[in-house]
């Protein structure tokens, strides 16, 4: 069952996981009550004109692809896409151009940070993993879901969970978790992750330092000799690339022609 009271755990801080070892062993809980973050109201409230301009954009346009999409390295059949309206404050200006409402309601949002359309094809599995940060919490606004739980699900530790179309799930998303589409139809939700209200005074620090990791993450992916390095040259490179997004991030974000 969710939780129901967000409670940052004595003695936890803010983490930020990277291979070679990528486990979370904090106390933080998966599931959480949506009702304990107000600020994602605009999402319940809007949700149909979400997926109004998503099937509207399809039907003009066809199926959404190549629109700074990414299929992360978890996916087993390299379908599954997220069309990237923001990733930790680093804004995607074409694609917020693309669907203006989207874009108006995730600006209601204060503490917004992180924002994609995700599109799960049938019968595709994602992959156990973990999200970088424990300063995070993620959101799912259901839009289309084509079938009820167990075959269209996700599960967080060991605790599973379907999704409700104009509903949402919070959880954490440094704990490890999977999903799955095992029906004949596509998925859609958006995915909105927040700071929590008592981090929202280290919102920069904490999407420079998540950005920081990614960009490790995708490096030590593509070249496997920096496994090979010591511990403090890995901490040096995160500590590097979250300096450079921590300069980056607040001039990308007035840039709107990127």
């Amino acid at each position: 069952m969710p939780a129901d009271s967000y409670v940052w755990p004595e003695g936890e801080e803010i983490v930020y996981l990277r291979p070679p070892k990528e486990e979370y062993t904090g106390k933080l809980e998966y599931f959480y009550d949506p009702s304990l973050f107000p600020e994602l109201q605009p999402l319940v409230d809007n949700w149909q004109l979400l997926r109004e301009e998503i099937v509207a954009h399809e039907r003009t346009k066809g199926i959404m692809a190549e629109m700074d999409s990414h299929v992360p390295p978890t996916n087993t059949k390299d379908q599954w896409s997220h069309i990237y309206l923001m990733n930790y404050l680093w804004k995607f200006h074409r694609n917020l151009k693309r669907f203006p409402v989207i874009t108006s309601v995730i600006e209601k949002i204060p503490n917004c940070v992180y924002a994609t359309i995700s599109v799960l094809p049938p019968h595709t599995d994602i992959l156990p993993h973990c999200g970088n940060s424990n300063g995070i919490v993620r959101a799912h606004i259901a839009l289309i879901i084509p079938a009820p739980a167990p075959v269209c699900a996700i599960k967080v530790g060991d605790e599973m969970h379907g999704w409700e179309e104009g509903k949402l799930l919070t959880f954490t998303i440094v704990n490890r978790h999977e999903a799955w589409n095992r029906s004949d139809h596509r998925r859609y939700i958006m995915i909105i992750d927040i700071v929590p209200e008592m981090f929202r005074h280290r919102t920069m620090e904490i999407c420079a330092k998540n950005l920081g990791t990614s960009t490790f993450n995708v490096l030590y992916d593509r070249f496997r000799f920096i496994g090979k390095l010591p511990n403090a040259v890995h901490e040096l490179m995160v500590a590097s690339f979250s300096i450079f997004w921590r300069l980056y991030l607040p001039i990308q974000r007035r840039l709107t022609f990127l």
